[in-house]
């Protein structure tokens, strides 16, 4: 017999840097002096780039990620790498798997980053989140890689973004799975 269980979802997303903070990382290739040490918790979180339009119509892209240390993650996203490849309009091409450096360097600075936040009690399916159960779901990484995944299709489907993050496939396999194919067909 089947027990109906109960969806409650009190996730929310925050502001985790002000546009003047994200402006200055990405101007200087630094992270500012003013947030060293800040972000050092577990965390899920989202980059939201401005809309644009192509032949598919009008979207907004969005890069939903996690990390044990969100701020050695961000440093990583942030960098330019040294090996940049830029199209004849100087925009930054990137290996697959890494569109949201690319995506950051061409929107110079102008996106909005946002932490998801556990405000009160979460219930999937019997699996509640909270004091009484599992106080910090962000400290564990297969949490938290569940709640990433549910911050793709809800970006996706509630907030109605353009989520660039590859679904269905783990980003390293979907790597490989390519280079594999680009050996055969050379």
């Amino acid at each position: 017999m089947r027990i109906p269980t109960k969806l409650q979802c009190n996730l929310v997303w925050q502001e985790l840097l002000s546009s003047d903070l994200i402006l200055e990382w990405v101007r200087n290739q630094k992270m500012p002096k003013c947030i060293h040490g800040k972000l050092t918790s577990p965390s899920v979180y989202r980059f939201v780039f401005k809309e644009f339009a192509d032949e598919n119509g009008r979207h907004t892209p969005c890069y939903v990620g996690e990390a044990g240390k969100i701020g050695k993650r961000l440093s990583d996203h942030f960098r330019r790498d040294d090996k940049e490849r830029r199209d004849k309009n100087g925009t930054l091409k990137l290996k697959a798997g890494w569109g949201v450096r690319g995506a950051i360097q061409n929107s110079k600075g102008e996106f909005a980053l946002q932490r998801l936040t556990i405000n009160g009690p979460v219930n999937f399916g019997g699996l509640a989140f909270g004091p009484d159960t599992i106080p910090d779901p962000f400290e564990d990484s297969f949490n938290r890689r569940m709640l990433e995944n549910w911050a793709i299709l809800y970006s996706e489907h509630v907030d109605h973004l353009h989520p660039i993050n590859r679904r269905g496939t783990p980003h390293i396999l979907w790597d490989i799975l390519k280079q594999k194919r680009n050996r055969q067909n050379n």
